[in-house]
């Protein structure tokens, strides 16, 4: 979720909203910018409703051009050219609007509007703008608006844990009291994107995050008795900023802090099977020690086994029976190529078979994070599901150090490892994890706790273009701040230097978050020839952590502790 400065003006907008609690106010509507530049915008309902006075149950708004009567029999100019809205109802009839009229859909009840395949609560407006264009406006409740965000901003089924979707409820109806009115001369007060807060509606409501939007009702977060600027990113990386570190607007709530609630406790696990190779182990435990059962294994026509161990022979053989609709002039060349064979050396049996089974993807490895572990059961999330599985006893299991898997009979974990498994059903038969070097940050559950990205010279100069320095020769970090993110970075180029504040470096370079360390890489000539950024979570990295909060959830935390974790100094007030 990006953040923009807040004005004066905002505040003076923010006062006229924001009473203190005991008032009588009750839950403020707000209008949210769904789009502010379709060139078309669809429209339906299961209940019908009107476009001036005739009643539909669809809608399609297009911006066509028209010519002033007047221009016949002369050469035109732009000024006889008009832009006019006209809408397509029920029956193909057409409904010419005025270019400044809004058209406002109310419905009955609960019912919801589609707009553009997404449907929304409340009441839909259309109108033309200044760029020839229509602007679309949700007009609903703010708790009904907020039912829409906290799915969308903290994944409940990713995340699926109550406090933390708590705080997310909260920071998210702070964040629209505080910015009310922000874009009122485009017809809204905020904008349905990351630029705002991301809103799809309706029909993203989930069950959990309605909940925690329910039970937090009307609360939001203050410090001296006025709203805060809740500010919040997916991943802090460890550590959140200060907020004049990054957006140049010093806070007396928004400063750093780690991203830390209690320190993990280490779950211990073993196994009664080990093998020093793990090449071995993907064998055993695929059942696979001739070419027979690796067909079978692979769902292949059981051929038997090789003729010979002449080269010509046993490519042919491997070639046909493992890849038999692929047409070559030559199988040695073919599978040599795939990395299965050499046409210099003799291979081994075993390093053969592993190397089809590991070519034809039949292993099904799958990938997640660790969430728990209770010696039996592990609770992963995979593709953004939480999956339980049972660890078989005898489950080899590896941490993978770069490319080498070290074989462990046993060890602990914290819970945010990254796991490549092998699981049938919910038994997962392989395991091979890396060491969670997040430890013990509460965000470490994040897939991007840690990231390292590489650019070339050519994406560099590429990316560098805006600041005019010609090509890159050098950058050094001038000052870091209290998250080691650096604050001050100065790239010198062939044409000039430039200092670059953090936000805009990540911004041009294209990186997950602006906590990060490079390396320069260089010819002989001392030439750039690219970089490598390793780094750390995701976002801007100042308010609270998403991840963060759902980590501390996970540890007892409730969503009052989370929030005032990463909002320093805050008190809780219930607005209506």
């Amino acid at each position: 979720m990006m953040r923009k400065r807040i004005a004066v003006a905002l505040l003076l907008i923010t006062g006229a909203l924001y009473e203190r609690p005991g008032g009588s106010q009750t839950a403020p509507t707000v209008r949210i910018g769904l789009t502010q530049n379709a060139p078309t915008v669809s429209i339906r309902s299961a209940q019908p409703f009107t476009v001036q006075q005739n009643q539909t149950r669809t809608a399609k708004f297009t911006m066509v051009v028209a010519l002033d009567p007047a221009a016949a029999n002369r050469v035109l100019t732009r000024a006889d050219l008009q832009y006019r809205p006209i809408v397509e109802i029920d029956g193909g009839r057409i409904v010419v609007v005025p270019k400044n009229e809004r058209v406002r859909i109310d419905l009955q009840g609960n019912a919801g509007i589609d707009v553009d395949n997404r449907t929304y609560r409340g009441s839909i407006e259309v109108f033309g703008n200044s760029r020839n264009t229509f602007t679309v406006v949700n007009e609903l409740p703010l708790e009904d608006y907020l039912l829409g965000v906290v799915p969308n901003e903290l994944s409940p089924t990713t995340f699926a844990e109550l406090e933390a979707l708590k705080a997310q409820a909260v920071a998210a109806r702070t964040y629209v009291v505080r910015n009310m009115g922000q874009s009122k001369n485009e017809g809204y007060d905020i904008c349905a994107t990351d630029a705002c807060q991301v809103y799809m509606g309706q029909g993203s409501e989930l069950p959990l995050s309605t909940q925690a939007v329910t039970e937090t009702r009307g609360v939001i977060a203050t410090y001296k008795d006025q709203p805060i600027n809740a500010l919040y990113s997916s991943t802090c990386g460890g550590r959140t900023e200060d907020a004049e570190n990054i957006f140049d607007e010093k806070l007396p709530y928004l400063v750093s802090t780690i991203c830390e609630y209690k320190h993990p406790v280490p779950l211990a696990f073993s196994t009664s099977r080990s093998f020093p190779d793990w090449k071995d182990a993907v064998l055993e435990v695929a059942g696979v020690s001739n070419f027979s059962e690796a067909q079978h294994f692979m769902g292949l026509a059981v051929r038997g086994e090789p003729a010979s161990s002449d080269l010509t022979t046993l490519a042919s053989f491997i070639r046909q029976s493992f890849f038999p609709n692929v047409l070559t002039s030559s199988d040695l060349s073919f599978l040599t190529e795939q990395g299965i064979l050499s046409s210099s050396d003799q291979i081994p049996l075993k390093e053969i078979l592993f190397r089809l089974v590991d070519k034809k993807a039949a292993f099904e490895w799958q990938q997640g994070v660790l969430i728990s572990w209770d010696g039996t059961t592990m609770r992963l999330l995979v593709e953004g599901q939480p999956k339980d599985f049972n660890l078989s006893p005898d489950a080899p299991i590896y941490q993978r150090v770069g490319d080498e898997r070290l074989p462990m009979s046993q060890g602990s974990w914290i819970g945010g490892e990254l796991m490549d498994f092998r699981a049938v059903g919910s038994k997962i038969q392989m395991l091979v994890y890396r060491i969670n070097f997040a430890n013990p940050a509460a965000d470490r559950y994040s897939r991007l706790a840690l990231w390292q990205v590489h650019k070339t010279r050519r994406e560099l100069d590429a990316a560098l273009k805006a600041v005019n320095i010609g090509a890159i020769r050098d950058m050094r970090v001038i000052d870091r701040g209290p998250s080691e993110r650096p604050v001050m970075t100065e790239i010198i180029g062939t044409s000039g230097r430039r200092t670059v504040r953090a936000l805009r470096l990540r911004t041009l370079l294209g990186l997950r978050d602006s906590q990060f360390s490079f390396d320069i890489e260089r010819n002989a000539q001392g030439e750039v020839l690219g970089m490598m950024f390793y780094g750390r979570g995701w976002g801007h990295g100042v308010g609270m952590c998403q991840v963060g909060a759902y980590g501390m959830a996970l540890e007892g935390a409730t969503y009052e502790e989370i929030l005032k974790k990463y909002y320093k100094g805050i008190e809780l007030k219930k607005l209506y």
